[in-house]
């Protein structure tokens, strides 16, 4: 039955369904956009593929029905249509999913599966299954690309529906910037060719994510923050140029259809309709992935000669493997790995277009490498550095306690801020890196408590209050008074402590994680509250890119506070971008105050 036919009958038999929600279907109806309301939940839709039997795949984070629970980032979920074309509520696919990250990225078959895993309980990789039941799929292997490797937390892919070429985006090898768009082709021995950036002409310093490549190979479309877009994360699209897979026209934003007054994750066209887009987009939820359904946009292509039309087949000699490989941890050349870091830093300290972080930022796991190693060595040690810390369990954090200074002893007086009363509370020491060095508890406005060495500053909490710090200089001057605040609903507290580096989203040092823990531990001392993460930047630079910006600062703060235990339902996002200054924006320290994030009592 023909696509216009079958939809005519599907309208008739569904009259109380308003019409619109079919209007993206047909190219004889109007422009339409239906969210699949259905599918989408509170939480996290991301990256859906359709199958060959007009089934749904996609990836949901946070779900407190994920293997994980809610702090999983990810298990592969499942929905089909009903007799009036609808799509059903989802279903989460055990057999393809696992604590961690699951993205279920293409059908190599009718009868097979392609998941990436982000490495817990099955390797780090992509990974094939095949189908033995409606939702049920059992492991078969996993794919050997000869060398494999994600830098990073944030993966997406896309398999061709010829089931011989993988586009994929992650901060791999020769990454210009955060995440690029890489191809690798699949081999006559069933082996994967290394993959491969895609070149300068789509991948920017920024973010380029979620490829989808159209079915003659010509087109990819993708999201991205570069390419000069003032929006945000937009849709673009590149035609390619020849076989190197590295040429590509200049890439073009599509229009103000698809791409929305919120950030545009996912964009690829249905393989079993012609004339249907499949959009994920935050713009009708708070930084969370919705799915929708509309028309494709018509692109126009731009005149190429018949050698352009026409490219010769590629060749899998361009994109060379390691075959002595036993696994996805190749070696890569001396070279390649010290562009890489050259790469790194070049992004590190390239001006970004809007100024979010105070110009200097101590990095003190940087400082305290000896000597003798290189600057590129020193920024790798510490990028590995602060991603180990992220990943730390909660219960390993505190080290052991360092040695009590006996002949300096103190004394603080810790009131109520509105009651005036004083207080109960304990006090966690830590060094100039925010690493806890020991902890005294149960202390009252009389008690005397001795510093441990290394003590820099202080931590004060108590039972149902916000937590505070004290510098040991001030505690040192005499002024030993600190004032808490209940945490009751509509208090806030900036988290001064808690810095990124400039122009990102990306943690500046260790001791913004080990603020975070601190707050984590406010969160599990007071496991009633409920609370939400307010980002906020100055006034310069585009509205909506800093919009979007102080989104992400907000959730990546979540991501480590559910990573760390954190029930994923007790915190709420919202990013302001410079529409709530707190400071005048006309002077850099105005500027610096108003970036920020706030943390909010809501419950």
């Amino acid at each position: 039955m023909k696509v216009t036919e079958k939809l005519k009958s599907t309208i008739l038999k569904a009259s109380t369904i308003p019409v619109l929600a079919f209007c993206a279907f047909t190219p004889a109806m109007a422009q339409g956009i239906y969210a699949l309301k259905q599918v989408n939940t509170p939480y996290d839709e991301q990256q859906p593929v359709i199958s060959s039997k007009e089934e749904l795949f996609l990836s949901v984070a946070f779900h407190p029905e994920n293997t994980g629970g809610s702090k999983d980032f990810g298990d592969v979920w499942y929905s089909k249509k009903n007799d009036f074309n609808q799509w059903e509520a989802p279903r989460a696919v055990r057999s393809l999913s696992t604590a961690g990250y699951d993205l279920l990225i293409g059908f190599p078959d009718g009868e097979r599966a392609l998941v990436y895993h982000d490495g817990k309980n099955k390797p780090h990789g992509i990974h094939q299954y095949r189908r033995t039941g409606e939702t049920d799929w059992q492991y078969e292997k996993q794919l050997d690309f000869g060398s494999f490797r994600n830098n990073g937390k944030s993966f997406s892919a896309r398999l061709h529906p010829s089931g011989d070429i993988l586009l994929m985006s992650m901060n791999s090898y020769g990454t210009y910037g955060n995440e690029d768009i890489y191809v690798s082709f699949k081999q006559s021995n069933g082996s994967w060719s290394v993959p491969k950036n895609i070149g300068a002409d789509v991948n920017t310093f920024e973010q380029e994510m979620t490829p989808f490549i159209s079915d003659d190979k010509q087109v990819i479309y993708f999201s991205t923050n570069g390419h000069g877009t003032t929006e945000g994360r937009d849709i673009y699209y590149a035609q390619r140029l020849d076989d190197s897979w590295e040429k590509w026209t200049k890439p073009k934003r599509l229009k103000d259809d698809i791409n929305s007054r919120g950030v545009e994750l996912s964009y690829f066209i249905d393989p079993n309709s012609p004339y249907t887009a499949f959009v994920t987009t935050t713009q009708n939820s708070e930084g969370y992935g919705d799915i929708l359904m509309q028309r494709k946009e018509e692109i126009v292509l731009e005149e190429l000669s018949p050698e352009e039309i026409n490219p010769k087949p590629y060749l899998a000699a361009n994109f060379v493997r390691n075959s002595s490989a036993v696994d996805n941890a190749a070696q890569v050349p001396e070279e390649n790995k010290a562009n890489e870091v050259m790469i790194r830093e070049e992004l590190i300290n390239t001006p970004a277009d809007v100024d979010h972080k105070p110009e200097t930022i101590a990095i003190p796991v940087q400082q305290e490498v000896v000597s003798e190693k290189t600057e590129q060595e020193k920024a790798l040690e510490q990028e590995k550095t602060i991603a180990y810390a992220a990943s730390e369990p909660q219960e390993d954090k505190m080290e052991t306690p360092a040695a009590i200074i006996s002949n300096e002893e103190y004394v603080l007086k810790v009131l109520d801020k509105k009651s005036k009363e004083t207080i109960p509370y304990k006090v966690v020491f830590k060094d100039e890196n925010g690493n806890p060095l020991g902890v005294e508890n149960s202390l009252t406005a009389v008690d005397k408590f001795a510093l441990r060495k290394g003590t820099v500053k202080l931590t004060i909490s108590s039972p149902n209050y916000l937590p505070a710090s004290l510098d040991l200089q001030v505690l040192e001057d005499g002024e030993e008074t600190v004032w808490l605040t209940s945490a009751v609903k509509g208090v806030s507290l900036v988290l001064e402590e808690v810095l990124f580096q400039k122009g990102t989203s990306e943690l500046a040092d260790e001791n913004s994680l080990k603020y975070i823990d601190q707050l984590v531990d406010f969160l599990n001392e007071n496991p009633g509250l409920k609370v939400r993460l307010e980002g906020h930047t100055d006034n310069v630079g585009n509205v909506r890119l800093n919009k979007e910006l102080s989104m992400d600062r907000a959730a990546t703060i979540r991501d480590v506070m559910v990573d760390k235990g954190v029930d994923f339902e007790r915190i709420r996002l919202r990013g302001y971008g410079g529409a709530k200054p707190i400071a005048d924006n006309d002077s850099p320290s105005g500027r610096e105050q108003n970036r920020r994030v706030e943390m909010v009592i809501i419950d």
